[in-house]
Protein backbone atom coordinates (compact mmCIF):
# COMPACT_ATOMS: atom_id res chain seq x y z
CA UNK A 1 0.00 0.00 0.00
CA UNK A 2 1.54 3.43 -0.89
CA UNK A 3 0.63 6.04 1.18
CA UNK A 4 0.13 9.93 -0.27
CA UNK A 5 4.10 10.62 -0.47
CA UNK A 6 4.98 7.65 -2.85
CA UNK A 7 6.39 5.54 0.14
CA UNK A 8 5.38 1.90 -0.35
CA UNK A 9 4.55 -0.18 2.33
CA UNK A 10 4.03 -3.61 3.36
CA UNK A 11 1.30 -5.69 5.55
CA UNK A 12 0.57 -8.94 7.11
CA UNK A 13 -3.26 -8.89 6.83
CA UNK A 14 -5.47 -11.59 9.26
CA UNK A 15 -8.58 -12.03 10.42
CA UNK A 16 -9.47 -14.47 13.36
CA UNK A 17 -12.56 -14.73 15.64
CA UNK A 18 -13.13 -13.67 19.00
CA UNK A 19 -15.67 -13.57 21.34
CA UNK A 20 -16.93 -10.47 20.11
CA UNK A 21 -17.11 -10.70 16.72
CA UNK A 22 -14.67 -11.25 13.71
CA UNK A 23 -10.79 -9.31 14.63
CA UNK A 24 -8.88 -8.46 11.96
CA UNK A 25 -5.54 -6.96 11.60
CA UNK A 26 -2.81 -5.72 10.01
CA UNK A 27 1.29 -5.62 10.78
CA UNK A 28 3.70 -3.71 8.94
CA UNK A 29 6.34 -5.81 7.53
CA UNK A 30 10.03 -4.35 7.49
CA UNK A 31 13.00 -5.89 6.25
CA UNK A 32 14.93 -5.00 9.34
CA UNK A 33 11.97 -6.36 11.73
CA UNK A 34 11.80 -3.43 13.29
CA UNK A 35 8.80 -2.65 14.82
CA UNK A 36 5.88 -0.36 12.24
CA UNK A 37 2.42 0.43 12.02
CA UNK A 38 0.19 -2.07 13.36
CA UNK A 39 -3.90 -1.87 12.50
CA UNK A 40 -6.65 -3.15 14.18
CA UNK A 41 -10.66 -3.74 13.56
CA UNK A 42 -13.53 -5.38 15.08
CA UNK A 43 -16.45 -6.29 13.28
CA UNK A 44 -19.37 -8.11 13.73
CA UNK A 45 -19.58 -12.46 13.56
CA UNK A 46 -21.78 -12.31 10.34
CA UNK A 47 -19.16 -9.60 8.76
CA UNK A 48 -18.23 -10.87 5.34
CA UNK A 49 -14.41 -11.23 4.98
CA UNK A 50 -14.14 -9.02 2.34
CA UNK A 51 -15.59 -6.28 3.42
CA UNK A 52 -13.75 -6.43 6.86
CA UNK A 53 -10.62 -6.41 5.07
CA UNK A 54 -11.74 -3.46 2.80
CA UNK A 55 -12.51 -1.61 6.32
CA UNK A 56 -9.18 -2.50 7.68
CA UNK A 57 -7.29 -1.05 4.08
CA UNK A 58 -9.30 2.40 4.72
CA UNK A 59 -7.87 2.74 7.92
CA UNK A 60 -4.58 1.60 6.74
CA UNK A 61 -4.59 4.29 4.11
CA UNK A 62 -6.21 6.65 6.48
CA UNK A 63 -3.04 6.28 9.12
CA UNK A 64 -0.34 5.88 6.66
CA UNK A 65 -1.28 9.09 4.93
CA UNK A 66 -1.09 11.13 8.55
CA UNK A 67 2.19 12.73 9.97
CA UNK A 68 2.76 13.55 13.34
CA UNK A 69 6.43 13.87 13.59
CA UNK A 70 8.81 16.56 12.28
CA UNK A 71 12.27 15.68 12.31
CA UNK A 72 14.67 18.29 13.22
CA UNK A 73 18.48 18.47 13.91
CA UNK A 74 18.41 14.99 14.07
CA UNK A 75 16.02 14.36 16.32
CA UNK A 76 11.62 13.58 16.45
CA UNK A 77 9.43 16.38 17.61
CA UNK A 78 6.11 16.87 17.34
CA UNK A 79 4.74 18.31 14.15
CA UNK A 80 2.12 21.45 12.70
CA UNK A 81 -0.78 20.02 14.23
CA UNK A 82 0.59 19.91 18.03
CA UNK A 83 -0.80 16.70 18.13
CA UNK A 84 0.50 12.75 18.46
CA UNK A 85 -1.33 9.62 17.52
CA UNK A 86 0.17 5.76 17.96
CA UNK A 87 0.65 2.88 20.50
CA UNK A 88 1.89 1.95 23.13
CA UNK A 89 4.18 -1.57 23.07
CA UNK A 90 6.19 -3.82 24.58
CA UNK A 91 10.00 -3.18 24.60
CA UNK A 92 12.97 -5.77 24.66
CA UNK A 93 15.73 -3.86 23.60
CA UNK A 94 17.55 -1.98 26.23
CA UNK A 95 19.92 -0.48 24.17
CA UNK A 96 19.11 3.17 23.70
CA UNK A 97 15.92 3.06 26.79
CA UNK A 98 15.78 1.81 30.52
CA UNK A 99 12.04 1.23 30.03
CA UNK A 100 9.71 -2.22 28.99
CA UNK A 101 7.85 0.15 26.71
CA UNK A 102 7.89 2.34 23.81
CA UNK A 103 5.18 4.80 21.79
CA UNK A 104 5.27 3.84 18.37
CA UNK A 105 4.49 7.07 16.26
CA UNK A 106 3.83 7.58 12.56
CA UNK A 107 5.57 3.53 12.41
CA UNK A 108 8.55 4.81 13.84
CA UNK A 109 9.65 3.28 17.77
CA UNK A 110 9.86 6.43 20.04
CA UNK A 111 11.86 5.91 23.68
CA UNK A 112 10.42 7.09 26.83
CA UNK A 113 13.00 9.37 27.02
CA UNK A 114 13.01 10.99 23.21
CA UNK A 115 9.17 11.18 24.41
CA UNK A 116 10.05 13.23 26.98
CA UNK A 117 12.48 15.38 25.09
CA UNK A 118 10.00 15.92 22.29
CA UNK A 119 7.65 17.11 25.22
CA UNK A 120 10.06 20.22 26.67
CA UNK A 121 9.49 22.59 24.36
CA UNK A 122 6.13 22.58 25.31
CA UNK A 123 6.61 23.54 28.99
CA UNK A 124 3.69 25.04 30.95
CA UNK A 125 1.21 24.05 28.13
CA UNK A 126 -1.91 22.23 28.72
CA UNK A 127 -2.49 18.75 27.51
CA UNK A 128 -5.00 15.84 26.70
CA UNK A 129 -4.06 12.53 27.00
CA UNK A 130 -6.28 10.08 26.02
CA UNK A 131 -6.47 5.96 25.61
CA UNK A 132 -8.23 4.32 23.23
CA UNK A 133 -9.33 0.88 22.44
CA UNK A 134 -6.70 -0.73 19.12
CA UNK A 135 -10.02 -1.11 16.96
CA UNK A 136 -11.24 2.38 17.28
CA UNK A 137 -12.10 3.59 13.88
CA UNK A 138 -10.09 6.87 15.16
CA UNK A 139 -6.68 5.20 15.93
Amino acid sequence: IKDQWKREYHFKIASFPVPTGLASEAIEVKGDNSVGYMFNILSDFDTDSEVAEERLIRKIKRGINRRHLKKQNGEWNIGKRNMLRGRIEWNDDFSDTEYDRVFVIDGKRITMEEFGRMLEPWEGWHFQFKILDCCDDDT
